[in-house]
């Protein structure tokens, strides 16, 4: 019984995560949070370039699981791809010490506000939205995917 309640959860939760926020096709919402040394970031700082936003939380293992994928794949296509990590959940601190630890060069944002994340639409940790080069949602993934999965939607916007 405990299954099966869980998978209704679960079901409903990215039915819903599907229906808000940002609609693929529609210009992405600006970001409202600040850089590690507190600067404020905007998507038109990287301009023609595409985007991954990923929010993420240092508790999460999937997240921290892909994040050295996201710096490895930043590196490659440095002059076409912008990551950016959103991260609503950790310390500064905490923050800090993962991108050192994991040696992470792509942009890492707090949002003290979760206000990104509510133009977003997140509502589960991982969620990663891809956004092409003219500022358009390309493609949003709720919760775990295979890497497989999230670098094909990722190459398509190279």
């Amino acid at each position: 019984m405990k299954k099966i309640i869980f998978a209704l959860l679960t079901a409903t939760m990215f039915a819903f995560a599907q229906s808000g926020g940002v609609k693929i096709g529609e210009d992405a919402p600006e970001i409202s949070a600040k850089d590690m040394e507190g600067n404020s970031v905007k998507l038109s700082q990287f301009e023609d370039k595409a985007i991954v936003i990923r929010f993420w939380e240092k508790g999460c293992h999937h997240c921290m699981m892909e994040m050295p994928k996201l710096e490895a794949l930043q590196k490659e296509y440095k002059d076409d791809l912008a990551v950016i990590g959103i991260n609503s959940y950790n310390s500064i601190e905490d923050i800090k010490t993962f991108q050192k630890e994991y040696d992470i060069t792509f942009t890492l944002l707090k949002d003290d506000l979760d206000i990104s994340s509510k133009k977003y639409g997140v509502v589960v940790i991982p969620t990663m939205f891809i956004i092409d080069k003219s500022g358009k949602l390309k493609d949003k993934i709720f919760g775990m995917s295979s890497w497989e999965k999230s670098l094909e939607k990722i190459l398509e916007v190279l």
